[in-house]
């Protein structure tokens, strides 16, 4: 997929999207597809949010921290919140111990971080792009080749990319308006950023991003990736065509049962397709490149299915020349044997 295959050139993707429509599986999907490549890939969860990291198989935390956790030998996930970004903040700034520890447990200091409005949006991106410019202490190499963020459901999704821009054009000269403008030339980058929409074909989803495309598009004024269309219902036969199935009764009552099941969840499957075609349409009208994601059935979701996503949207474009290659020299084989 040329569109996903963008992607991974540039050096900081958002994913966003309603909650609920698979935004954590796509960034985690996206993230191994990185980390298969070769590329040193960081996967960023907000908010105390670790489920990217249960995915992929990472035992729970006591508690929300900022701990850089290794899934591979190219791949690392972090769980960030803005009170972990401001703790890391003071312990640059303040190398006594004793001092940190006064700072951070004064009742003063807890009120603040707590009642200061847009404060742990602003860090939490900050410490997005401190990220992006972490370099490694030996090699003093660029620490990540690639960073994906899983943010937050969309409407806390556009506060924290609303929040640089309203803190430099809230304060005046000053350290908080020079940092707020270094995090949003880096968002505004479109050769290192890309905001990626995550939804399903279903109505109020589809009915949410488009009001978030418009809103990054017209308000927040952001470089744009890919349209991730999540759960997608296909059907190889026409509903008209499975209607008229008859199954043979001089099978086995087993045969009959499993023709009988196979018959009855292909009918279901073309049914979840056909519903989902007019919310499709209602989204390939946005000018994004789509990425259709199909819908996969397991009765308990995990590490298997999304190493199975990523294996469908990180395919380069190459790969599946060569998989079509080499499917229509097997099939000229056998079409060979047959006519011998």
């Amino acid at each position: 997929m040329p569109a996903v295959a963008a992607l991974f050139d540039k050096r900081l993707l958002f994913l966003v999207g309603k909650g609920g429509v698979g935004k954590t599986t796509i960034a985690t999907a996206l993230a191994l597809a990185s980390a298969k490549q070769g590329k040193q890939t960081l996967l960023l969860e907000f908010d105390g949010n670790t489920r990217a990291a249960r995915i992929l198989g990472l035992s729970p935390l006591d508690e929300p921290t900022d701990v850089l956790r290794q899934v591979s030998p190219t791949l690392f996930v972090l769980s960030t919140t803005g009170q972990a970004a401001l703790d890391e903040y003071l312990r640059l700034i303040i190398p006594a111990r004793r001092l940190l520890r006064v700072v951070t447990e004064s009742r003063l200091y807890q009120y603040f971080v707590a009642a200061a409005p847009g404060l742990k949006e602003l860090l939490t991106m900050g410490k997005v792009w401190y990220e992006e410019r972490r370099r490694d202490a030996e090699t003093q190499q660029l620490r990540w080749d690639i960073l994906i963020v899983d943010m937050p459901a969309t409407g806390h999704s556009l506060q924290y990319l609303r929040m640089p821009r309203a803190a430099r054009d809230t304060f005046g000269v000053g350290l908080v308006q020079r940092e707020s403008e270094r995090i949003l030339t880096l968002f505004h980058d479109p050769e290192k950023t890309a905001v990626n929409l995550v939804t399903i074909p279903e109505e109020l989803p589809v009915s949410e991003t488009r009001h978030t495309y418009q809103q990054l598009t017209e308000d927040l004024d952001l470089p744009l990736g890919v349209l991730f269309i999540n759960r997608v219902h296909h059907y190889s036969l026409p509903p008209a065509v499975l209607a008229g199935a008859r199954i043979n009764t001089r099978a086995s009552v087993p045969d009959r049962r499993l023709a009988e099941q196979v018959v009855a969840s292909a009918q279901a499957e073309a049914t979840f397709a056909a519903a989902q075609i007019p919310y499709l349409h209602q989204l390939l009208q946005l000018p994004l490149p789509p990425v259709q994601v199909p819908f996969f059935f397991a009765e308990q979701f995990g590490l298997s299915e999304v190493e199975q996503i990523a294996q469908v949207i990180g395919a380069t474009p190459g790969e599946k020349v060569r998989e079509k290659t080499e499917t229509g020299k097997k099939r000229r084989r056998e079409a060979s044997t047959r006519s011998a």
